[in-house]
């Protein structure tokens, strides 16, 4: 597949993870491809991509009929190369031999991949976990609790509690959405007393945020913006955006 294509596929797919149906003109008009071209990118992903519904038109994505491993590595798939830019950035606050908590979600995943040195690490997720299990320079825990289908996230109060028994420097934390109005918001409220403890059990706190996330808002709210040492996010992010955080005393990087 080329580049190219790559490319839009993955914008047609991120559309599709946040509002679950995209109709051919909408993609025309949304992200200026031509109609030809779409068409026949609605029916390779259709054809290619488990949980994809071709209709006349248009597509649609059921999260409940895709394979759940499926749904993990459609997550992982968007933004990637701002997940990879998140990531090098908040590699440079971890020192040798640090101890932190890296929570669950794909941009803390690229996260750990890239830890070259010596370091404790607890993490709430198993795939973060698996890949920390690797490395003999790292010292890695990973807490018990329910694990969510799909997601390979630890929650629920299992978890809370054993987040409990650790403090850490610091944690590099991920959500679904944030603003400068609603604070930090996640979709699902399985995650949500995992981050608050998160928050509770480290002295610094790092947002690790994909420009996709601002200025949206999610119906469980984890915590005001004021709790976090600093926002890392990539260079996609609107200037008019980072601007108005840096006004609001917020400390960004991108």
């Amino acid at each position: 597949m080329s580049q190219q294509r790559s490319e839009r596929i993955g914008k047609i797919l991120h559309y599709l993870w946040l509002h679950n149906q995209l109709s051919i003109q909408q993609a025309h008009e949304l992200l200026d491809y031509a109609l030809a071209t779409l068409r026949r990118d609605f029916n390779y992903i259709a054809s290619h991509y488990p949980g994809m519904e071709r209709y006349h038109g248009g597509l649609r994505f059921s999260v409940s009929s895709a394979d759940k491993e499926f749904v993990f590595d459609m997550k992982k798939s968007i933004n990637t190369d701002a997940k990879k830019e998140i990531a090098r950035l908040a590699r440079q606050y971890i020192n040798p031999n640090d101890f932190i908590i890296l929570d669950s979600g794909t941009t803390c995943l690229e996260l750990a991949h890239i830890l070259d040195i010596p370091a404790r690490v607890v993490t709430t997720d198993v795939n973060i976990a698996h890949s920390l299990a690797q490395m003999s320079h790292v010292e890695s825990y990973i807490i018990g609790g329910m694990i969510r289908s799909g997601y390979f996230t630890v929650g629920e109060s299992l978890a809370t509690e054993m987040l409990n028994t650790f403090s850490v420097e610091q944690a590099f934390i991920s959500c679904d959405a944030l603003s400068l109005d609603t604070g930090i918001t996640n979709a699902t409220l399985f995650e949500v007393g995992v981050k608050k403890a998160i928050i509770q059990r480290a002295k610094r706190i790092i947002l690790l945020a994909d420009h996709s996330k601002f200025e949206q808002t999610n119906p469980y709210t984890i915590s005001t913006l004021s709790c976090m040492h600093c926002i890392i996010t990539d260079k996609a992010l609107p200037d008019a955006i980072y601007k108005r955080y840096k006004q609001a005393g917020i400390n960004i990087i991108r």
